[in-house]
């Protein structure tokens, strides 16, 4: 049993905090608090994701550092949203001017899920996540709780 109960907050860098602040307030994490440094400059601006969860953004980010599909680097990979409903969501990014950088898979996916990408100002990768009901997360999850051991997929 873990001694944590969730995910508190997510902090990123960011090379363009006006922009940053624009593309989250967009797909509906509205800013919520903003701390001031000593000369009353933004030092982060929090953006509410849910009643528990935050999104801090830190400005002043000057270095590229975004790990993506094409390269090695560690890190942050890529932050994943659920959505009830993949195909209101996209309509709803499209509205607020939000591109996909991947479009929505028009099948499920392996694990049983449909979803589709968008990138932040900054490059880092945002998944868009409908799950199924019956999805292997959820199937494994449920295992979990029972005592069972964690499930092993494999592709090949």
């Amino acid at each position: 049993m873990s001694i944590f109960s969730g995910l508190g907050h997510i902090a990123l860098k960011v090379s363009d905090l006006d922009a940053s602040m624009a593309f989250y307030n967009a797909i509906g994490f509205p800013e919520m608090l903003r701390l001031l440094n000593e000369k009353g400059e933004p030092w982060i601006v929090y953006h509410r994701i849910s009643d528990n969860l935050y999104l801090e953004l830190f400005p002043g980010g000057k270095d590229k550092a975004v790990p993506g599909e094409k390269d090695n680097a560690t890190g942050l990979f890529h932050l994943c949203l659920t959505v009830a409903d993949a195909d209101v969501a996209e309509a709803k990014l499209t509205k607020a001017g939000v591109k996909l950088s991947r479009p929505r898979n028009a099948k499920r996916g392996i694990d049983g899920n449909r979803g589709m990408w968008i990138d932040d100002p900054d490059g880092n990768r945002i998944e868009i996540m409908e799950m199924a009901p019956d999805c292997i997360q959820y199937k494994a999850e449920a295992d979990l709780n029972t005592g069972d051991k964690p499930h092993v997929l494999s592709l090949g």
